[in-house]
C-alpha cells in the first residue's frame, strides 16, 4: 500500500450520530488499557480528527466524518453475501440510515502497526456510535460490530486477526474443469504482500482456508520470504509449490500462486 494512503473503514449506524473525541477515547481505555495515546485534536458538527500513538511508535493522524446517508447498497450487497461468518449481514445493513467513515494515516512505515491501529479505533468509534455493521476498507469485508470488537480484543502482534483484515475466499471450481475447490485473498496488498491465490485444491474446503491463513500468517511475521518456483513443507506432512505470477482473477496483478501436494 503507499504509504500517503490512508486506512480506512465504514461504520453503518442506525441513526446519523458522531461521537465525540471523548467518548471515543474512554472506549478505547476501556477497551485497549495502554494500547495508544489518543488525543482529540479537532472536533465539529461533522467530523472529529485526533492523533493516535501506540507506545514507542510515532503518532499519527485519523479522522472521523458523519455522513448522513447510507453505504451505498452496491457496495453492501456483495460483501453481504460472502459473509458466512455473519449470515445476518444482509438483513442487517440494509436499512441503515447513514455512516461515519475513519481513516487513518500512516506514515510509520509499518502496515501491521497501521493495520492494528485502524482495528483498535474502529473499535472504540463503533462502540460509541449507534453501528450496525462496518466495512474493512482494505478487504471490504463487512462484520458485526461485536464480532469484530470481540476478536480486535485479543488481537497481539503475535496472534494477528486476519479474519478481519482479509478475505480467505474459498469457491468451488466447475466439476467439467475437474472439480475440487480455489482460493483468493483480497487485502494482504494492503500489509504490503501479494495476494495468494490457489487455483486448485481437491481436500476439504476448511482445510485450505486454515492451511493459506496460516501461511499469511508466517509470511506477514517473517516478512516476504516465499520464492518463484520454491517448495515449502507443511505441518504434518505434504509441501505447496510456490509460483508468482499473474492473477487468475485479473491479469494485471501479480499474485502469488500455491499448488498443495
Amino acid at each position: 500500500m503507499n504509504l500517503n494512503t490512508p486506512w480506512l473503514a465504514l461504520i453503518a449506524l442506525s441513526q446519523e450520530q458522531l461521537p465525540s473525541g471523548q467518548a471515543i477515547a474512554e472506549q478505547l481505555a476501556e477497551r485497549f488499557p495502554g494500547a495508544a495515546d489518543f488525543t482529540a485534536t479537532s472536533e465539529t458538527t461533522g467530523a472529529v480528527t485526533f492523533t493516535y500513538a501506540p507506545p514507542g511508535c510515532a503518532a499519527v493522524v485519523g479522522n472521523c466524518t458523519v455522513v448522513d446517508r447510507p453505504i451505498p447498497w452496491e457496495r453492501l450487497e456483495g460483501p453481504c453475501a460472502t459473509a458466512w461468518y455473519w449470515p445476518e449481514a444482509a438483513g442487517a445493513l440494509r436499512g441503515h440510515a447513514a455512516h461515519l467513515f475513519v481513516t487513518l494515516m500512516d506514515d510509520a512505515k509499518d502496515p501491521i502497526d497501521a493495520a492494528m491501529g485502524l482495528t483498535r479505533i474502529t473499535t472504540a468509534i463503533a462502540a460509541a456510535a449507534p453501528a450496525v455493521g462496518l466495512m474493512w476498507g482494505p478487504s471490504m469485508q463487512v462484520h458485526k460490530p461485536a464480532d469484530f470488537a470481540g476478536v480486535a480484543g485479543r488481537m497481539t502482534r503475535d496472534d494477528l486477526p486476519l479474519h478481519l483484515w482479509i478475505d480467505f475466499r474459498v469457491s468451488q471450481r466447475d466439476p467439467a474443469e475437474g472439480g475440487g475447490f480455489c482460493l483468493f485473498t483480497t487485502g494482504l496488498g494492503a500489509l504490503g504482500h501479494r495476494e495468494f491465490e490457489v487455483p486448485s485444491y481437491a481436500g476439504e474446503p476448511n482445510n485450505l482456508a486454515g492451511a493459506v491463513y496460516n501461511i499469511t500468517h508466517y509470511v506477514l511475521e517473517k516478512g516476504p520470504i516465499l520464492k518463484d518456483g520454491e517448495a515449502v513443507g507443511l505441518p504434518g506432512g505434504g509441501q505447496v509449490n510456490v509460483s508468482i505470477g499473474p492473477s487468475m482473477i485479473d491479469g494485471q496483478q501479480e499474485v502469488i500462486s500455491l499448488a498443495f501436494e
